[in-house]
């Protein structure tokens, strides 16, 4: 486990770490994130060996934002997701939608739907330009225990830990620390499954739609 200032090498440091199947912390909009390569299949394994997490509970995935256009390959899409899409994204929240062609056959196969995000904290859109590429993303924590707001927590959560992400981006999370709000979008309805830093009524605010 390395504690690494942000800066324009360690930047190129965490992509050779992501790029070898290997896992990085980092601050982000909602709160610490675990990071690895979505075409990695050793990185999925990490990840969750890292959180003691059930192998059958999905994590989701984290796009730059200049592959919002192409969405559409990882997540089937109609004109009402894509409008949801336009709206909330860039934003803290992630959005659950069926599959598409281009999510790896081993990333929770049982699983029709995934969770997408495009996040707006300039650091992780950095991380995820210069990988070039999405990644799997999910809370810097174990599996059922409170999220992590800056370094430290995450230094000490991992600690003892059999395993521990590769390397750890110094800083904190600087706005709401708590994991995204996830919403359900299916039939041209939105239900939110998880509230986090963007509630219930601004969704339907900036939708101007029901929400469940």
């Amino acid at each position: 486990m390395k504690i690494i200032p942000y800066n324009k090498k360690t930047l190129a440091e965490a992509v050779k770490v992501l790029k070898k199947g290997g896992v990085i912390a980092h601050p982000a909009d909602t709160c610490y994130g675990l990071a690895g390569d979505l075409g990695n299949v050793k990185a999925l394994k990490c990840l969750q060996t890292i959180k003691g997490r059930d192998r059958l509970k999905p994590m989701s995935v984290m796009f730059p934002s200049f592959m919002k256009l192409k969405l559409k390959d990882y997540v089937k899409l109609d004109d009402f997701s894509s409008f949801v899409i336009e709206q909330l994204l860039p934003g803290p929240v992630t959005l659950v939608l069926p599959k598409n062609g281009k999510i790896p056959f081993y990333f929770f196969p049982d699983n029709p739907t995934i969770g997408i995000r495009i996040p707006y904290d300039e650091m992780t859109q950095n991380i995820l330009l210069a990988f070039g590429g999405p990644l799997i993303t999910t809370s810097a924590n174990l599996s059922s225990e409170p999220a992590c707001c800056a370094c430290t927590d995450v230094k000490r959560v991992f600690k003892g830990a059999p395993c521990w992400p590769d390397v750890i981006f110094e800083g904190a999370v600087k706005n709401h620390c708590m994991p995204s709000t996830v919403i359900s979008v299916e039939n041209k309805k939105v239900k939110i499954l998880r509230e986090g830093p963007m509630t219930k009524k601004q969704v339907e605010e900036i939708l101007g739609v029901k929400v469940k």
